[in-house]
């Protein structure tokens, strides 16, 4: 019937403060949204249906590992680091820029969303039911006793929702792939590009960058260019680049950058992340010490 009931739609959000945060500060709360069990039922469901399909049809580019059966961060991870090591055995120089897509579940364009359904000839039956899934959802915000009146947004998708991970991957399952540049995508984007001129790589992450602006844009996403990293992987010291120019701002090159969890240093050293780790691990054992037994002396 491609209909998917309406008080099923419907999330109560509940805002947790932040450790440490100012509670006079809007940004200083996580929003929780909470929904309903058997809606989450019938998301498996579909769920189950749409990756069939996407697999069976191979629907996502190779470059995307977010949210895959048999792909994760330790294999996009690996492929990353693999091509900048090969480039190290061909005496090259390797650089990445890490584009954050700033709030990027809630600005995904719900009808480009359901646009971007039809070119896979996805099953009409799945269209129809996404789209009442998508369309007309509401949330009320609850503090306490006191409940807000329901809001109706205009985009984005559900918080915690099962389907959300694999419609936000469908979503930009076409983005562009620049030429002379390697593409890691997960939530956010990764661009490599390799050459024996620091010169060279700057020029192609610029022109790359230019390229998955517009299709950015175009798409109704956004890139929150505080948070957008610059590094240079080498094992010599060759001239640093000027700081690329992105949009309105330059981005400065970084010593070392954090990606999936692992923070990559310039000569690929691993040096940096290790302290990182041991130092909470450390930590931890301390806050556990005294629940040890003692050990018979």
């Amino acid at each position: 019937m491609g209909y998917f009931p309406s008080i099923w739609k419907e999330a109560k959000v509940i805002p947790i403060q932040k450790p440490n945060k100012p509670p006079t500060d809007v940004n200083s709360y996580r929003p929780i949204s909470l929904l309903s069990v058997i809606s989450k039922l019938l998301e498996r469901i579909i769920a189950s249906r749409l990756t069939t399909f996407i697999n069976q049809n191979h629907v996502l580019p190779n470059t995307q590992f977010g949210f895959r059966k048999n792909h994760s961060t330790v294999s996009q991870l690996a492929r990353i680091t693999d091509h900048i090591t090969h480039g190290y055995n061909l005496n090259k120089h390797t650089g990445m820029a890490l584009l954050d897509l700033e709030k990027a579940y809630d600005t995904v364009w719900i009808t480009g969303l359901l646009y971007k359904l039809i070119a896979p000839k996805l099953p009409e039956y799945l269209r129809f039911v996404l789209r009442s899934y998508l369309e007309g959802r509401t949330y009320t915000v609850h503090i306490k006793d006191s409940q807000s009146t329901p809001v109706h947004p205009s985009a984005g998708l559900p918080q915690g929702a099962v389907l959300s991970t694999t419609l936000f991957t469908l979503y930009i399952a076409d983005i562009p792939h620049p030429p002379d540049i390697q593409l890691a995508l997960y939530a956010d984007i990764a661009i490599l590009a390799q050459s024996w001129r620091p010169d060279t790589i700057a020029h192609r992450l610029t022109s790359a960058m230019s390229q998955l602006f517009r299709y950015i844009n175009k798409w109704k996403l956004k890139v929150n260019i505080a948070k957008t990293e610059l590094i240079l992987f080498t094992k010599s010291r060759p001239l640093i680049p000027q700081p690329l120019q992105c949009q309105n701002d330059f981005i400065p090159w970084s010593s070392d950058v954090k990606y999936l969890g692992l923070t990559l240093d310039t000569k690929l050293l691993f040096t940096k992340h290790v302290k990182s780790v041991v130092h909470k691990a450390m930590g931890t054992f301390l806050k556990i010490f005294p629940l040890l037994p003692e050990t018979p002396r």
